[in-house]
Formats: C-alpha cells, structure tokens, sequence
C-alpha cells in the first residue's frame, strides 16, 4: 500500500512545485526613501482580470522612509484590506468589509506595480541594477522588462509632479490596473487630469 502511494506522493510534490514556478517573478524593491512624500495619495484602483469582470477600490496610499501602506476600501468606504510593504516584505493585513472578496493578488504583485507607478525612474534603475529587471521610459510609456521581455507597460510615463491616470498593462499577471488619482473638489471626489 504504502508503494503505490509513493508515485502519487512524488506526482502531488513536482505538481505543486511547477505551480510555484508559473507564479511571477517579483522585481528587486526600490528603496522607500525615494518615493516618501507627506500627502496621503487617493487613488481610483480598478483591476482587471484579461479573464473575468474588473473591481475598482479606492485607495488611500502613504509613503514613508519605513514603509508603504495602502488602505483599499470599497466605493462605499468598507476596508477590504490594507496592504503593507516595509522590511518585512509585503503582505495584506485583513480588513472590516464583510462579505468582500479577498484580492485575488499576492501583496507583492500589488506592491510592485504600484512602486513601478509611483517611483521616480533612477530609483528604479538603481534597484533593479545587476538583477534580470530593467526600466524603460520614452515620451508615451515605461516599460518594466523581465530578462529582455517585457514585463509591463505603464502608459502615460508617470510623472509625480503631474498626477494623472495610469493603465499599467502586466503581461506577467494577466492583468490591468488603472491608477486614477482623485482630488477633493467643492462637489465631492473626482479623478484627476485623464489621458
């Protein structure tokens, strides 16, 4: 008995390893120092499956010299979850929206894209320097490439100094995310300048 399970065993074993594998790889950190800023970022975050139906969150992002907190809450202000990305890594701390799905999405993913987003383009360059990651930017896009093959598309370049809304294309995730960054107005909430 206990030799006919021991194929099986081993089958289970190399299984759940290529899994491991298929999972995308995740880029080198750039360090927090290079983004930190004193305003709270406010965010439109939709992500979109290139299977299945989008999910837009808003999200209230801080960046300090220790870490990066994102509070993503529901269009009607329930917390689903807050993301955390310091020197422990990245990880999701759970949230207070009953009956809200988990995000489909490792913490890491989403601390990436989002530092892929909104850190400046020589911290980048700097962190990924030696690794099998690059950075590219030209007047419409930047490009995230991943030993030559790219990764994923930023359009437009992002711009701190000019807030506007970004669609990052990830062909390694099989997603879209579009970062739409809002300001308070007399009315209420609205996104920034579109392109």
């Amino acid at each position: 008995m206990k030799r006919s399970l021991r194929p099986l065993g081993l089958l289970c074993l190399a299984m759940v390893l290529s899994a491991c594998s298929l999972t995308p790889p995740v880029s080198p950190t750039p360090p927090l120092a290079a983004a930190t800023t004193a305003d709270t970022l406010k965010s439109r975050l939709t992500f979109q499956p290139d299977e299945g139906e989008p999910r837009t969150l808003i999200a209230f992002i801080r960046i300090d010299p220790d870490r990066l907190r994102a509070v993503l809450v529901t269009p009607y202000g329930q917390r689903v979850t807050t993301l955390v990305r310091d020197a422990d890594g990245a990880r999701f701390e759970a949230g207070d929206a009953p009956g809200e799905s988990p995000l489909p999405i490792p913490p890491a993913w989403l601390a990436s894209r989002l530092e892929w987003s909104l850190w400046p383009l020589d911290a980048l360059r700097d962190a990924f320097d030696g690794s099998a990651w690059q950075v590219v930017d030209d007047s419409a896009h930047r490009d995230i490439l991943y030993r030559g093959e790219l990764a994923a598309r930023i359009t437009p370049v992002p711009d701190r100094e000019h807030a506007r809304t970004l669609t990052l294309d990830d062909r390694q995730g099989d997603y879209r995310l579009t970062i739409d960054p809002m300001q308070a107005r007399d009315d209420g909430e609205a996104p920034m300048e579109k392109n």
